[in-house]
């Protein structure tokens, strides 16, 4: 131990990981948005999947800071005479390469440890640790191959462009996936930003990449200790044919659903799931209030129930129940620096009588009509008329003029068919199958 402590202080190991905790401590803080449930202050599963993503700028550094190491005997002029000891090479450098790993986990840690302090989730499961572990264990593959190519290569040319080529591959692989093409990207450290924090990486998916950051750890090995260079290709080379027909060939197959996370926990008619537990207190008198107001219609809803799913996705919704008021708190950034008040939860909940958009990311030219509807909607039950907040910046025009029309017909019948109206667009909406506009219009000139 004393020697690891000696090689602590004379190498770059500590300088490279306080400066890797800072680069990624920087980023986290600078670049993920901590407006919706995936932020990586708010589960644990997100927090090590956020880490993991910030490798595409802290592992290409540790490429270049491992092979600026590997040029040490070199700079120093010791290089022959320690080649002429008759103690192994493996022996002597293996602290060098132990002190660069131990620099490495440390600055892993202290990150995950920054984000753990600011968790606000009482749900925890172990399922993050494989995921954070295979970054830990990239960064030392990356310290060590960088090592292993700078006593290769001697050149003060070889740490930076290492570097620089790390970072245009880890672009490569962000524009790969962002295309479509999945495949080769998961042999890269980094992973895609976390979409939903109801499934997380893969099991077999992490065993596979800790396979061959494993491999690439261990030519970085062998790349220092032996005097036959082509030897120490051998173990990446091996880990890559093993692993390429274990790779996963589309975004499904990489990810698996956390089903403990998805399962809904129903108190008193309000519906969460355990991974939002903890807003309950919160989301409990919205909720008691709204149905108090959904009240109003013939058939009700009888719960206020969690939707399980990415937030908006591009085709839009499916059909839903029409028994409950289904809620998705990302919808109106629930999860944001100042939360919302009771009155905001409350007409969410209330907007379109109980129910969600069912446009998806890229909204239609006939939304307007959908939003009018559910603007009529929502004044029934409340009383009074107040436009949607949605999208009003290039839809408000034509949203109002439907509104209006639909709320002056809806209060020129009887009260009777008022209710009658409201709740056959409720359904329809619900369903997302027909036009909730004209269901509300049916019999106007």
């Amino acid at each position: 131990m004393r020697i690891l402590g000696i090689e602590l202080k004379r190498t770059t190991a500590l300088v490279v990981g306080a400066l890797i905790a800072l680069v990624m401590v920087g980023l986290l803080y600078w670049g993920p948005s901590t407006k919706n449930s995936t932020a990586w202050t708010r589960q644990w599963t997100t927090l090590a999947e956020w880490v993991r993503s910030m490798l595409m700028f802290s592992w290409p550094l540790t490429l270049g800071a491992g092979a600026l190491q590997g040029l040490r005997d070199r700079r120093s002029g010791v290089e022959e005479l320690f080649s002429s000891t008759p103690r192994p090479r493996a022996q002597r450098i293996g602290w060098t390469l132990g002190a660069l790993a131990v620099g490495s986990f440390a600055a892993y840690a202290v990150v995950l440890a920054v984000g753990a302090v600011q968790l606000s989730s009482d749900y925890f499961h172990w399922g993050w640790v494989p995921v954070a572990l295979v970054g830990v264990l990239s960064l030392v593959g990356a310290a060590w191959l960088g090592m292993g190519l700078g006593r290769l290569l001697p050149s003060p040319l070889t740490p930076p462009v290492l570097a620089v080529l790390g970072l245009a591959l880890m672009a490569l692989g962000l524009r790969e996936t962002v295309g479509g093409e999945f495949r080769w990207t998961f042999l890269l450290p980094s992973l895609p930003s976390p979409t939903t924090v109801f499934a997380s990486v893969a099991g077999s998916v992490s065993a596979v990449q800790a396979l061959w950051f494993a491999g690439m750890a261990l030519t970085g090995f062998l790349l220092v200790a032996l005097r036959r260079w082509w030897l120490g290709a051998l173990p990446l080379l091996v880990a890559g044919a093993v692993v390429a027909p274990l790779l996963p060939a589309t975004p499904g197959e990489a990810v698996a659903a956390d089903h403990a996370a998805s399962e809904l926990v129903c108190v008193e008619r309000l519906c969460l799931t355990r991974a939002h537990e903890g807003e309950r207190a919160a989301l409990a008198g919205p909720a008691r209030e709204a149905l108090k107001l959904l009240a109003k219609l013939p058939s009700p809803p009888t719960s206020v129930r969690e939707v399980v799913a990415p937030v908006r996705p591009r085709d839009g919704r499916g059909p839903e129940s029409a028994d409950a008021v289904w809620v998705h708190l990302d919808e109106f950034t629930y999860f944001r620096r100042k939360p919302p008040t009771d009155e905001q939860v409350t007409a969410y909940l209330v907007g379109g009588a109980g129910t969600r958009t069912c446009y998806g990311q890229d909204v239609p030219l006939g939304a307007a009509r959908e939003l009018a509807a559910r603007t009529a909607m929502t004044a029934w039950l409340t009383g009074r008329y107040e436009p949607l907040p949605m999208y009003r910046s290039w839809l408000s025009r034509e949203t109002d003029g439907l509104a209006e029309r639909a709320w002056d017909h809806l209060r020129s019948l009887p009260e009777p068919d008022q209710a009658a109206r409201v709740q056959a667009a409720r359904d329809v909406q619900a369903a997302c199958s027909g036009d909730a506009f004209s269901t509300l219009m049916a019999g106007a000139s």
